[in-house]
This record gives structure tokens, sequence and C-alpha cells, in this order.
């Protein structure tokens, strides 16, 4: 299966409207039809490791990447939508979110923030927006190098770092870091039921088991799928 558009996904998991309004890009475009792929990923060719390096999908491999974690679920992958999108601000109708949009900040009403002048769709991604991009392989730190690998803070560096993204500001950091423990719950769970996971990150509804998520846990209905 391949997913629609970011705003049709979002709409299917009941997420905010307010948030779909902020979004220059046309949320009544059509469906596409099955593929091999989101419509996200990389240029053919590319390769798996391009897939990595840009939070893209490997056509080769079936598999998408954010923040270095692998994602076979085409659905939790677009749910995701790691890229930013471009704002027209006269659509902003939130006060929240136009302050946000000049100063690089996050609107916790509509779960979105802004880095330089586009909307990530997911605290996940606007934090990673946020950091530096980083070579895994010119970095002599252990402990930094093994964060590489997964996530984790440097105290002697005072540095926190994901992947291929490097964080300084130690609380900005930490909210990153609970951004990506629900990301590893939703990768779990996308074995079970691709909708869960989907609305786990996106603090949206599956309709399929009736369960509304928020913080990436149940906030209604009968205690999630496991």
């Amino acid at each position: 299966m391949r997913p629609g558009t970011p705003g049709l996904l979002f709409a299917a998991l009941a997420l905010s409207a307010g948030a779909a309004l902020v979004l220059a890009h046309d949320p009544a475009a059509p469906v596409p039809g099955s593929g091999d792929g989101p419509a996200a990923a990389p240029r053919s060719g590319a390769g798996c490791e391009e897939a990595k390096r840009t939070d893209g999908w490997c056509r080769e491999a079936n598999v998408g990447y954010v923040a270095s974690l692998a994602i076979r679920s085409p659905l939790l992958y677009e749910a995701l939508d790691a890229h930013g999108h471009a704002v027209d601000p006269s659509a902003v109708a939130c006060g929240t979110c136009r302050a946000a949009l000049k100063s690089d900040g996050f609107c916790a009403d509509h779960r979105m923030g802004y880095v330089g002048g586009e909307a990530y769709l997911s605290p996940l991604t606007y934090h990673l927006a946020r950091g530096r991009a980083i070579d895994p392989a010119a970095i002599t730190c252990r402990a930094c190098r093994r964060h590489t690998r997964g996530i984790g803070w440097c105290d002697r560096h005072r540095i926190g770092i994901v992947g291929r993204v490097a964080l300084e500001d130690r609380r900005e950091f930490d909210d990153l870091v609970k951004a990506y423990r629900v990301l590893e719950d939703a990768i779990r769970i996308s074995e079970r039921c691709e909708t869960c996971a989907a609305a786990m990150v996106a603090e949206g509804y599956c309709p399929v088991h009736r369960l509304k998520y928020k913080d990436g846990r149940v906030a209604a209905g009968d205690g999630g799928v496991r």
C-alpha cells in the first residue's frame, strides 16, 4: 500500500483540522494508488545509504528511515512526515503558530513546529530539523560515536546525538528522546496494526481498534494493541 498526502493521512487519523490549514500544499489532492513506496521516497538509484542520510524511503529494501530507525510500515513512515512543508503565513490562524513561525518555535496545541519558515508536523521531526547534521565517520569520541548508532547524551562534550543529528540544548534533547521512544514503540506496534502505529506518532485515532492516542499512549479505548 502507498499512503496518500500528509494532509489526507492526518485527517484520516482525526488530527486537528487547524493544523492542516497551515500547509501550503493542497490537502484535497488525490490519494496515490498502490506503488513501491511512499511519495517521499528518494530518487531512483539513491539506495538505502542515501535514505538513511535524508530520512527517506529505500525502494530497494522497501524500508524507510527517520532518526536512523528502520521503518518497514509505509503508513507509519508517511505519518511521520519527516520533511518540512512550505507555509502560507496568511493562512495561519493560531496565534501560537504565528509566533512559532517567526521564532522557530513549537505549538503544543497543534503538535507542530516551525524551522526556517517550514512546518514540521510532529515533535520528533521538529526537533530533528532544529538539530545540526553530523558525519558519524568524523567523530572521535567513543560515547558520541556510539550514540550515532542510536541515541544518547555525552556529558563530556555536552551534546546529544541521534543517528546523524546533534543537539546542544539538553532540555530540547530530552524532548527529542521522548519522541524517539514513542517511535520505537510505534515501530513495534506496526507489526500488529499499522494504523495504531501511525496514530501513536501523530496523536490521532485508529478506526480499526477505535483507539485515540496521546503522547504515544492510549488516551481512550481498551488499552491498545500490544
